[in-house]
Formats: structure tokens, C-alpha cells, sequence
């Protein structure tokens, strides 16, 4: 075999240097893009701020920075609750300024004062939060600014009004990302923490080690509907502001929630050994049946293919069949209180998982017609 020369090896390793970097990139895209939003949206407001010779124009610059966010609904959500809360902060700092103006000798009463006031109604309005922090600059800086307090508030609303258009206007021209994608996003990110989850009581339910813990899978699921909701705001946003149309009704994250549930009545009713265990193979097949559909119905938000709801259907029936010859046999009669009220939890919370994944069904066929 020939020896590979210097040249040819610092090419060789060159080439497979610059694949993984293009491997990174392509897995950091996302970040990579908000990065360069970002970017231009703070090269724009200060070069807008400086333009318009606004006197602390840096403050377009911070607030550029702080409302562009993933999302375009994510970016108007902040941009709103970022100039509504500097409007209240301006104002109330431009009444303590004179305040202040007037009766110097008390400025730390009016600061403490202004500072507790607002943090009242940030407790009451959380969207505010940014009130407080605008008026005590307002009162502290008035000092140094030389303006009349009304002027100073007047030119603090003007920087912050250019800091969130500019931040609008990146997100939605720079590698537009809609929250309606994140939506979406959200539903197959649930749909699959729960399939894992009754694939995991599949293999308890057969005797087998489940791979991951249930309690913290559950952790995940709930997490996740909890973006999935501030999601679905972010792209309520979007929708009124006529940037974009949202296609997943509100009725999607409640089934999703239903479900959620659903898997933690299962859950409990398998954390011991099943009390029937003639019981247990239909149950088995029952929840393998259901993440497989919640799976396929799932994939029809990607263009994949109509599940089968005869299959499923069958395996509920095969089911059914199964708990009713166990009642004829007598068998759940002869369970304590406990037992027999695990197993029935178990049949319920099944039954129940059936209903909520033919509606979950129903739900996704409504997002796509509205997508086409």
C-alpha cells in the first residue's frame, strides 16, 4: 500500500474537517439564523436610532436584542409587553421626576414609593415586568439627561418603539419563522413522548425492563404541552395581526391533554404486577395498538399516510372481548377491593385512551384540511 503523502493527508483531513463543520451548521441552523436575525436587527436599530438622533438611542439597540425571539408571534408577544411596560414606566417615571424635582430632599421616599406601586401592578399584569426597571432609570438618570421629565419619557417611548419594530420587522423578513410551524412542532413532539410512554407499559405489561422512567417521560410530556399552549398564543398573535392564519384549533391541545392523562391513569394501575394476569396480554396489545395509531394519525401532519382505523378498531374489539370473558369466568370477583380496583382502573383508562385517540384522530384531519 503506498504511502500517502503530506500534502495529500493535510487535504484528506481538510475535506473531512470542513464535512463535519457543514454537519454542525446544518445541525445548528436554526440557532445560526436567530443569531443572524439578531444581528440585523441591532445593526438597524442603531443605525435607525442614530439617524433620528434619539439621545440614549442605545436603548433601541437593548430593546432589539430582548424582543426578537424563534417565532414571529413570539417576537410581537414580546414586542407589545415590552413597549406596553415601557409606556407605564415612562409615565410613572416622568411623575416621579417631578416629584423629585419638586421636593429633592425626599427622592428616596419617591423612588421606594414608585418602585412599589409598579411592582403591584406587574404582580397584577406579569406583562408589565418591564415598568418598574423603565421608571427607576427614568428617576436615577433624570440627573444626567438634563430633560424635563416629560421629554425624557417622550424619548424613551420613541426608543423603545424603534427597537421593537426593527425587531418585528428582522423576524418577519430574515429567515421568516412562523409560530404556527412551532405549533405544529409542539403536537408531533407530545404525540411521540406519548407513544413512548404506552410502548414502555407494553413491555411492563410483557414482563420486560421499560427502558425509560415513566415519571420523568411524564415530566417531558407535561413540559412540553405547557410550549405547546405558549405556542398556540404566540400564533394567536400572528393570527390577529393578519401576518399568518393558524391551523390547529384549540380543541387539539385539550384532546392532547386528555390523552396525557389517560397515560398517567395507566400508569398508576401498572406500577405493581397486574393483579389478573389473563389480563395482561390484551392489554398489551391494546396499548401497542394505540401508539401505533397515535403515531400514524400523527404522521399525517406530515403528509404520511391515513391510519388504520379498522386495525385499531379490531384491537379495542379483541380487547373488549377479552375483559368480558374474565367477568364471565368470575375472575375480577375474586380480587380484593384493591386489586379488582386497579384492574378496573386499568379497562377504564383504556377505554377511555380509545375515545380520546379517535377524537385526537378527528382533530388532526381538521389541521390538515385547514393546512391544504
Amino acid at each position: 500500500m503506498p504511502e500517502t503523502e503530506p500534502s495529500d493527508w493535510r487535504r484528506f483531513t481538510g475535506v473531512n474537517l470542513s464535512q463535519r463543520a457543514l454537519k454542525a451548521a446544518a445541525a445548528r441552523k436554526t440557532e445560526i439564523r436567530h443569531a443572524i436575525r439578531v444581528s440585523a436587527a441591532v445593526g438597524a436599530a442603531f443605525a435607525l436610532a442614530t439617524l433620528l438622533r434619539l439621545p440614549q438611542g442605545y436603548w433601541a439597540v437593548f430593546t432589539a436584542v430582548i424582543v426578537v425571539q424563534s417565532s414571529l408571534g413570539a417576537t410581537i408577544t414580546a414586542s407589545i409587553e415590552r413597549f406596553m411596560g415601557t409606556v407605564v414606566g415612562a409615565l410613572a417615571g416622568a411623575v416621579a421626576a417631578y416629584l423629585h424635582v419638586r421636593w429633592p430632599e425626599f427622592g428616596g421616599l419617591i423612588l421606594c414609593a414608585t418602585v412599589a406601586l409598579l411592582s403591584l401592578v406587574v404582580s397584577m399584569r406579569p406583562s408589565l415586568k418591564v415598568a418598574p426597571v423603565t421608571a427607576v432609570i427614568m428617576l436615577i438618570g433624570n440627573t444626567t439627561t438634563h430633560l424635563s421629565p416629560l421629554v425624557a419619557a417622550g424619548f424613551r417611548i420613541a426608543e423603545i418603539t424603534v427597537g421593537s419594530i426593527v425587531g418585528v420587522a428582522a423576524t418577519l423578513l430574515i429567515f421568516p419563522a412562523r409560530a404556527g410551524a412551532s405549533v405544529i412542532t409542539g403536537v408531533q413532539t407530545i404525540t411521540d413522548l406519548q407513544a413512548r410512554l404506552l410502548e414502555g407499559y407494553v413491555m411492563t405489561l410483557r414482563g420486560k425492563p421499560e427502558p425509560t422512567d415513566p415519571l420523568k417521560a411524564q415530566d417531558d410530556l407535561r413540559a412540553a404541552l405547557g410550549k405547546l399552549q405558549t405556542a398556540m398564543t404566540e400564533a394567536d398573535r400572528e393570527s390577529a395581526t393578519r401576518l399568518s392564519d393558524r391551523s390547529v384549533s384549540d380543541a387539539l391541545p385539550r384532546t392532547l391533554w386528555r390523552l396525557r392523562n389517560d397515560t398517567v391513569m395507566i400508569g398508576r394501575t401498572l406500577r405493581q404486577p397486574l393483579p389478573a394476569p389473563d389480563l395482561a396480554p390484551a392489554a398489551a396489545d391494546m396499548l401497542e395498538a394505540s401508539a401505533r395509531f397515535l403515531r400514524a394519525t400523527a404522521a399525517l401532519l406530515a403528509s404520511g399516510a391515513r391510519p388504520d382505523r379498522v386495525a385499531f378498531a379490531q384491537a379495542h374489539q379483541t380487547f373488549q372481548t377479552c375483559v368480558e370473558g374474565l367477568r364471565q369466568k368470575g375472575v375480577t370477583r375474586e380480587l380484593g377491593f384493591d386489586e379488582a380496583a386497579r384492574v378496573f382502573g386499568l379497562v377504564f383508562a383504556i377505554e377511555n385512551l380509545f375515545g380520546n385517540l379517535g377524537d385526537f384522530q378527528e382533530r388532526i384531519e381538521e389541521t390538515v384540511a385547514k393546512k391544504d
